[in-house]
């Protein structure tokens, strides 16, 4: 991505920031996830109890709760810890299910990059194999210099240097053009620069010399033998996975790929990747001393210290830690602003791992009872307004108060889906357009009106979460809703969490609600400043070389209004007179 492409990339990242969705990408939408259908799990890990494997079931129990308690920072979703090869524990915070897929965001490239060993070990590919030979469709007189020495081995180690990024994707559906065409920061291997579209030729490369898409390839040779049952990855528009992102699994299946790994490529007495291949995409390969962290990186995996340990890793909290000196394997998925398991969440990992001894423990069955216990009510639940509670009888009189009331919503920018899924998938709303309550039994009921969309939140009246669906544009995402209330005299204010449970992502609208008006205000978690900020990274917003360029955009916009319009919609609302509704007098004929 040179200076040109840079400048695109940053109009259209503006463009995303003024809600401009019909530039969003500039080709169009496609439509990326596929409906959730559940599945039967036909080979589940061996379980076990901690104390089998020389774990006490209290320090479990007590990692478990003390994260739970971390809803506003760490904010997990669900947890599963291996040991031995064995599950010793698994529990998923409510709404959140282990029997439903979660978006690996990055954490997809761990098993791009196994997916290349395979490819390797099969004699498709070599990894000193260079880019202009696998893709000689995209070499021209200006690139095939400037690419001559790239090898797929610079894209397994985040060291090729090109410019052309997520960000970037947006502007031509043709990703692997854009690529090919994007001129390097820095000679290939000198270097260490994380940049996901790496990750996405390499899955392009695997596509190309087996004639197979991922997803098929990976069949027989990794998600069969596994027995992993979900494995939907989403695709660009040239219909290739994204190789970087857009993988989801459960939290078991993601924990049998570090396992996987830490048998050094061996399941069940068949080799699924070699050897060799495991150690060396489990050591470190390239320095990175400007990475997020600084331990170094293998293929397509991270080092998290610099005793063997090593990470699959993902945006927003989404992991698999593998400690092969405890044969430990520790699936984590999350909702969370943190990038890297760090602070608090690491220290907590460790005094873990400081409890664990190498012989099995005396069973201890209150212990593992209690640990049962605490696995089966785990509860995510971000911390909301004070004021706000579960009062039964005001929410029956909120119920009736606002049973039929339809609310106009003037312009903005709000959308049910959390806006840092709508970045991800190019699937924006338009923005509500209008909101309807209808009581139902002891429920309300809370529609929310997007253009042509209409999708339902149901409001509990014991404050409970009820699972449902939200839809845009064809794409299906399976959500919770709870709700917290507060009934004044004339003024009503509820605070309703969507948690969409197939992803990290959850929305968070405030109703204030006065005669005849009403106020929503669009929040989520994560924080979508933090993915703001990431987006301008990904387009250069730090070099001085963009703020000249971009000065007369900057002087057209105050960027931190626009910001904050953007990370703090407010739709103004007002209520709709139903005037046919009224009784009509009786006239004499």
């Amino acid at each position: 991505m040179d200076l040109t492409m840079q400048m695109k990339s940053a109009e259209l990242l503006m463009n995303f920031l003024r809600h401009d969705t019909e530039k969003i990408p500039l080709y169009g939408f496609v439509l990326q996830k596929e409906r959730f259908v559940p599945k039967e799990n036909t080979a589940p890990l061996e379980r076990s109890t901690p104390e089998a494997e020389g774990v006490p079931s209290g320090a479990i129990e007590r990692f478990y709760k003390t994260i739970e308690a971390q809803a506003d920072t760490t904010a997990c979703h669900a947890i599963t810890i291996l040991r031995h090869g064995k599950v010793i524990a698994e529990g998923a915070y409510a709404p959140y299910t282990l029997e439903v897929p979660h978006m690996l965001y990055s954490m997809s490239k761990s098993v791009t990059g196994l997916a290349v060993g395979i490819a390797c070990d099969e004699g498709y590919l070599d990894i000193n194999e260079r880019l202009v030979e696998i893709f000689p469709e995209y070499v021209t007189n200006s690139n095939a210099k400037i690419l001559r020495a790239h090898t797929l081995r610079h894209l397994l180690t985040m060291s090729s240097g090109i410019r052309f990024n997520e960000v970037g994707s947006g502007l031509d559906e043709n990703w692997m053009k854009m690529f090919m065409q994007s001129v390097p920061k820095f000679e290939a291997g000198t270097e260490f620069d994380y940049n996901s579209l790496n990750s996405y030729v390499l899955a392009a490369a695997v596509v190309k010399r087996t004639g197979m898409s991922l997803v098929d390839f990976l069949m027989p040779r990794l998600f069969e033998p596994l027995g992993i049952r979900y494995h939907e990855w989403e695709k660009c528009p040239m219909g290739i996975e994204k190789g970087g992102w857009g993988l989801s699994l459960t939290a078991e299946d993601a924990a049998k790929l570090g396992q996987l790994c830490m048998n050094m490529g061996r399941w069940n007495g068949r080799q699924i990747v070699s050897e060799e291949w495991i150690r060396q995409a489990t050591s470190v390969q390239i320095k990175t001393p400007n990475g997020e962290m600084k331990h170094g990186y293998g293929y397509q995996i991270w080092m998290s210290d610099d005793e063997g340990d090593y990470q699959f890793n993902g945006a927003f909290g989404q992991y698999v830690l593998v400690f092969p000196k405890y044969e430990t394997v520790i699936a984590m998925y999350s909702g969370s602003s943190n990038l890297f398991v760090n602070g608090g969440l690491s220290g907590m990992v460790h005094e873990l791992l400081s409890s664990f001894a190498d012989e099995p423990l005396a069973a201890d069955n209150e212990a593992y009872a209690s640990l049962k216990s605490t696995l089966n009510s785990l509860e995510y639940s971000p911390s909301h307004p004070r004021y706000l509670g579960t009062d039964a009888e005001e929410f029956e009189r909120i119920a009736y108060r606002l049973d039929g009331r339809e609310y106009f919503a003037g312009p903005n920018t709000g959308g049910l889906f959390p806006q840092t899924l709508q970045a991800v998938h190019s699937n924006m709303t338009d923005s509500v357009t209008m909101l309807r309550f209808e009581k139902r039994d002891k429920d309300l009921y809370l529609y929310i009106y997007e253009k042509d969309e209409r999708n339902l939140l149901v409001l509990r009246h014991d404050g409970a979460f009820e699972y449902g669906a939200a839809t845009m544009r064809g794409e299906r995402q399976l959500v919770a809703t709870r709700c917290r209330w507060k009934l004044d005299v004339n003024r009503i204010r509820l605070w309703v969490m969507t948690g969409f449970i197939e992803t990290p992502n959850s929305r968070i609208l405030t109703l204030d609600i006065t005669p005849q008006k009403m106020s929503v205000t669009f929040d989520e978690r994560p924080a979508l400043d933090k993915t703001v900020q990431m987006l301008f990274d990904l387009v250069g917003v730090s070099s001085m070389a963009f703020y000249r360029h971009m000065l007369p955009l900057l002087q057209r916009e105050n960027l931190v209004n626009l910001v904050k319009r953007f990370t703090e919609p407010v739709a103004e609302c007002v209520m709709v007179k139903h005037n046919d509704e009224e009784p009509v007098p009786r006239i004499e004929h």
